[in-house]
């Protein structure tokens, strides 16, 4: 049943691309109005799927290939379509479809946008991790963008895998190795200099798709970056090298990204609480959402 979820997040971007540029290349628009109102509700939902969709659950560079498609819909459609601008009768149930969601998706691609909006008072913070490209699976300030976390009351947490070359976070949609997923043992460095304040190890990296629901965080790490704890969960058994009251400095080895806790698959979770207030995030005063790639090490920055 887990990976049965991981193949419908996986499909649905591509599917919902492939829908609405099928709207747009058989609708038989007789009026330029009708094409142009027909154009933009599907550039909403084209514009929905690349900025929220989790592309690389399949590979992130389909992302860019749908922008492509879309580009040669209009194309087609537009170089295909006999228009008789005198024509006054309009599909009528073409058009409220067409009106309704295009109305939608310019919402929800605004709120998408938006998500990238962090409070004035975000804690700004070295990037964790030093090698490869690292994708946002879940992150900004939106429900549009990081549902799972509004839905458990952490709205500005973030979760982080790493990219392969072909731009999937593992060899597969659903693997059932630990060691498929390219963000599995990888090195955490401490994103400040600050205090350690609790660490928990000792919990085992569950298989993917059987999370642990009774330990949520998993092995994990609460710290003292200046006024804000910063909570960093899901870490690997055994490679946490650290320990409560220890003092460490800005890159210092804290551990490995594991499976621990109650997640489907390897990755890293960060969220930061000032006075119990949760408080936002900028890695190295960048502001990332959902879909952002923060490129590291021997790739350079992005």
């Amino acid at each position: 049943m887990k990976a049965l979820l991981q193949y419908i997040f996986a499909l649905y971007p591509p599917c919902l691309v492939a829908a609405a540029l099928v709207w747009l290349v058989r609708g038989k628009p007789r009026h330029r109005l009708e094409w142009a109102l027909s154009t933009a509700t599907c550039g909403s939902v084209v514009a929905f799927a690349f900025l929220t969709a989790p592309w690389a659950l399949t590979s992130y560079y389909l992302r860019f290939a749908s922008l492509v498609l879309f580009v040669l819909a209009v194309a087609y459609s537009m170089r295909g379509t006999k228009f008789n601008d005198k024509a006054r009768h309009w599909s009528r149930l073409r058009f409220s479809i067409s009106l309704l969601a295009l109305l939608l998706f310019v919402v929800l691609d605004v709120l998408a946008v938006a998500a990238f909006h962090q409070p004035e008072s975000a804690l700004n913070l070295s990037f964790p991790l030093a090698s490869g490209n690292y994708y946002v699976l879940q992150g900004g300030s939106s429900m549009i963008t990081n549902p799972f976390h509004v839905l458990g009351g952490s709205r500005l947490a973030f979760d982080v895998v790493k990219l392969n070359g072909f731009g999937n976070r593992a060899d597969g949609i659903a693997p059932r190795s630990l060691a498929a997923y390219e963000i599995f043992g990888e090195r955490i460095s401490s994103p400040c200099a600050g205090t350690i304040l609790f660490a928990q190890d000792g919990l085992p990296d569950n298989a993917p798709g059987r999370p642990d629901v009774e330990h949520p965080a998993g092995n994990h790490l609460v710290m003292k970056c200046a006024d804000t704890e910063l909570f960093l969960a899901h870490l690997k058994r055994g490679t946490i090298k650290v320990k409560a009251g220890q003092v460490v400095s800005a890159g210092e080895l804290l551990g490995n990204v594991g499976n621990s806790g109650n997640t489907l698959e390897p990755h890293l979770h960060i969220s930061a609480t000032t006075g119990g207030a949760e408080r936002g995030i900028v890695f190295d005063n960048l502001r990332l959402s959902v879909n952002s790639v923060v490129a590291k090490g021997e790739n350079g920055a992005k």
